[in-house]
């Protein structure tokens, strides 16, 4: 793979503690010009989640996402940039607009994480 198409996390070797799910999540671009796309996420951590979806889009391009975890009734919007991308699969890092948002999806996870069991992959 090539350099670019890494993020600085995967460049360390460190990941977060990713938690498959199987989930729709709604994704909003602006790139050219607004529009709204569904995808399926497959795992999710603290940092990101896993997308796969139709549409393909390309690396650093930024979305909101729109989505509920299992098990939850609180609806969940934050930000995010492509790090990944192949064939319909995508890799998203969250961009936090706050502490207080980093926490809430942290706090969703925790309840997630005692129903799941966390994956464990090797750095791409």
């Amino acid at each position: 793979m090539s350099k670019e198409g890494k993020s600085r996390v995967q460049e360390f070797g460190y990941r977060a503690p990713r938690f498959p799910v199987e989930f729709r999540v709604l994704l909003e671009t602006s790139d050219t010009g607004p529009q709204v796309l569904v995808g399926l996420c497959t795992d999710i951590s603290a940092d990101g989640l896993a997308v796969r979806m139709a549409e393909c889009l390309s690396v650093g391009t930024q979305v909101l996402f729109m989505f509920t975890l299992p098990g939850s009734a609180t609806s969940l919007r934050v930000a995010g940039r492509v790090t990944y991308q192949k064939d319909g699969e995508h890799g998203f890092a969250f961009m936090f607009s706050s502490d207080e948002e980093r926490d809430l999806i942290q706090k969703q996870l925790s309840s997630l994480g005692r129903r799941t069991v966390p994956l464990r992959r090797p750095p791409r």
